[in-house]
Formats: C-alpha cells, sequence, structure tokens
C-alpha cells in the first residue's frame, strides 16, 4: 500500500446494544463502524455529505476483505485510521485498520473496493485530480 499522507482518525464508542450473544460486538457491526469511519474521513478530504446528495455522487462499495483479529466490547471505544490509494479516474481502495483504545490491539483490518458514483446518469464518477495525486 503506497499512502503519501498521513491517514485519518476516526474514534467509536461501542454500544451495549451492539453485542452479541458472546459478549463481544457482532461481527457485522465492525463494517457499521467502518463505514461511519470512511464518510468522516471523506468529508475530511472535502467530499461534503450534503454537497455530494445534492450532486447525487458517492461512492459504492463493490468489495470488501475484512481480516478479524481480536475481540471489542462495552464500554471500549474503537480507533480507525483510514487512508486512501490505488487510485484510477474513479475507482481506489480504503484502507482501514480499527485498534480498540483500551489497549491499542488491531482488532480488524480492511480493504474496501470502490468508487464514485454518479447515480443521476448510472455511471462512475471521475474523483478530482487534486485527491487522486494526494493518495497515490
Amino acid at each position: 500500500m503506497k499512502v503519501a499522507t498521513e491517514p485519518f482518525l476516526s474514534e467509536i464508542q461501542v454500544l451495549w446494544s451492539q453485542m452479541d450473544s458472546n459478549g463481544h460486538v457482532n461481527n457485522g457491526v465492525y463494517q457499521f463502524y467502518f463505514d461511519e469511519a470512511r464518510m468522516q474521513a471523506l468529508e475530511n478530504e472535502g467530499f461534503s455529505l450534503a454537497e455530494m446528495r445534492a450532486k447525487k455522487i458517492g461512492p459504492v462499495i463493490y468489495k470488501a476483505e475484512l481480516e478479524y483479529s481480536k475481540p471489542v466490547s462495552h464500554p471500549d471505544t474503537v480507533a480507525i485510521e483510514t487512508s486512501f490509494g490505488e487510485l484510477s479516474k474513479a475507482k481506489g481502495k480504503v484502507f482501514q485498520t480499527m485498534k480498540r483504545m483500551s489497549d491499542g490491539a488491531v482488532v480488524c483490518k480492511a480493504v474496501f473496493h470502490s468508487l464514485f458514483f454518479d447515480f443521476e446518469k448510472q455511471r462512475p464518477w471521475k474523483l478530482p485530480d487534486s485527491f487522486i495525486e494526494k493518495w497515490n
């Protein structure tokens, strides 16, 4: 992974309601955390949710790779580092690492293959050159 800048950091509080019968966060909730952190990182890069909705564009995930390594439990908080890479005009990858704040342990690593999509024209949307240059 080639990254030209520092990852964006998000912190997300684990809710008691996200626990499963084994006493830890359900694995499906990890994707919810990654989604939230990814949108925060995009906002930080100038892709405001309100503006994307107005333009009828947005990110679409077409492949997700998650590697779970440790459980997370309530009332912990997770820290997620998000960076972008391997970008083309419309596609790219989002690299994310989730850590438990209580001990700093890596609990999950993920790679999301994504593209920006124009929902009105029903075709991929071209990423700004400045974003591609920053992260490639």
